[in-house]
């Protein structure tokens, strides 16, 4: 048995040397973290949008946090941590959800993210992005709802908790020609810091 630095990509018949790090350890799941391989092997991406109005996670007007796989990407999204903070009372706001919306034209009237691009960072400015985008307003077709992520109160700011949280741990994916949401449930809301992370695997 050998190993080798990095991804490997199998081949038809063939079997797979073992897999190390920069520093000669062996790669097994979860040895060191669940995404330092990918985020070390430049796949792994972030999109965060800070104090961000949220709209009906059906609007077509869409603003929260979206991403669009075009469909020429080449890749699936596959989705891992997610993060929002709302810190503002949100009136009628009861939660977020993860959305899809076929898209496959590239979305009009957009607002990028305040940050986005490689979860390698490198500085405040200038980071890689991939083949997605991720945008804080776009016009794309109405999504659906894909995964319900949280509820909240009204109050939320002073009653209840203030960041919530979960890692969707690879369940979840987006193939090309897509745009994902998160969107809010029952109605808009207000002042909402958002971020999600995702690995773009090459489409088999």
């Amino acid at each position: 048995m050998y190993a080798r630095v990095g991804p490997i990509t199998a081949a038809t018949g063939t079997k797979n040397p073992l897999v190390s790090d920069a520093a000669g350890s062996l790669i097994v799941s979860g040895g060191g973290g669940d995404y330092r391989n990918a985020m070390l092997s430049g796949n792994c991406y972030f999109a965060f949008c800070q104090s961000q109005n949220v709209a009906l996670y059906t609007a077509t007007a869409a603003i929260g946090l979206i991403v669009y796989n075009p469909p020429l990407s080449g890749v699936n999204l596959v989705w891992h941590l997610w993060s929002a903070t709302v810190w503002a009372t949100s009136v009628n706001m009861t939660g977020m959800v993860l959305g899809i919306a076929t898209q496959l034209t590239l979305p009009t009237g957009t607002t990028a993210a305040t940050l986005s691009g490689k979860t390698l960072l490198t500085g405040s400015t200038g980071l890689v992005e991939g083949a997605a985008h991720a945008y804080s307003i776009a016009t794309i077709l109405a999504p659906v709802i894909a995964w319900p992520l949280f509820h909240n109160t009204a109050a939320i700011n002073t009653v209840g908790a203030e960041v919530i949280n979960g890692d969707l741990k690879g369940a979840f994916g987006s193939a090309p020609g897509t745009a994902t949401v998160m969107g809010a449930l029952g109605a808009a809301g207000v002042t909402v810091d958002l971020g999600i992370t995702w690995e773009e695997v090459p489409v088999a």
